[in-house]
């Protein structure tokens, strides 16, 4: 197998979520099951236990209510996008996540731009490269916006999760507690007059509700504390990508995008 091959099957074991591999030498388990145990260890000499500590830190599990506090904490505190950023990296709280992925991708684009376009999480070109919306989906993006006079350098586009989920999988209910406080202070401190959220996934994690159907191509007003921006909800990028059927409702929501822009 030459480099190339070996480099294209690395990235399909990262995009379908293999986080671990097997011996190449084969083992005789029945062999291994029939022997006799090793003799056990004597037990450890306990030592007294430790009064109560402040909460553990340095890469330990973090229960979800603590993870929900910190994030609180951190988010709300934070006065500027670029203080929001290092305090995000620096979170425990999504151990998971921040563990399979191999960047932390934040934003890309004008920060303060009328125009916020939320996506869910780096796509697998954004992961391999570690810069943000430069794979296939920004690309699509790319054109999305230039059909209704826009580009990148006059919108600020971001993640719901910096982290790429193992198999791209949505994030999970303790996940979406933990990086909420961090979204909607980003979606205040960045004060969009427009929040264009792309697909399913973003707008669970953003909304933290678990029913959005009903708000696919409909405006509503995004609570993010002092900044309440108009926000549509529309289809992902990876699904126009993967269902052309979906470019015409994609269409008429990029006209009204257009529309509340001016």
């Amino acid at each position: 197998m030459d480099r190339e091959y070996l480099s294209a099957l690395l990235d399909w074991y990262v995009a379908i979520g293999v986080d671990i591999a097997v011996d190449d030498a084969p083992h005789d388990r029945f062999a291994e099951s029939a022997a006799p145990p090793p003799a056990a260890d004597p037990p450890p000499r306990r030592e007294p236990a430790a009064a109560p500590g402040p909460a553990r830190r340095g890469g330990a599990p973090m229960f979800p209510d603590e993870a929900a506090r910190d994030a609180r904490e951190a988010a709300e505190s934070a006065g500027d996008l670029e203080t929001l950023r290092a305090r995000l990296a620096a979170f425990d709280g999504c151990a998971q996540l921040k563990a399979a992925a191999a960047h932390f991708l934040y934003a890309a684009g004008a920060p303060g731009a009328p125009l916020m376009v939320l996506d869910f999480a780096p796509g697998e070109e954004d992961e391999r490269s570690g810069e943000a919306f430069v794979g296939a989906e920004a690309r699509l993006l790319d054109k999305m916006l230039k059909a209704i006079g826009q580009k990148r350098e006059s919108a600020y586009l971001a993640y719901a999760t910096p982290w790429r989920p193992p198999g791209a999988r949505e994030l999970n209910a303790g996940e979406v507690t933990a990086l909420q406080p961090f979204l909607r202070r980003h979606v205040e401190l960045a004060a969009p007059k427009i929040l264009l959220i792309l697909g399913d996934y973003a707008a669970r994690a953003a909304l933290g509700a678990t029913d959005v159907a009903k708000l696919r191509g409909q405006w509503f007003d995004y609570d993010a504390g002092a900044s309440r921006p108009r926000a549509l909800l529309a289809s992902s990028l990876d699904n126009l990508l993967k269902t052309p059927a979906l470019k015409r409702r994609a269409w008429r929501d990029l006209r009204a995008l257009a529309a509340a822009l001016g």
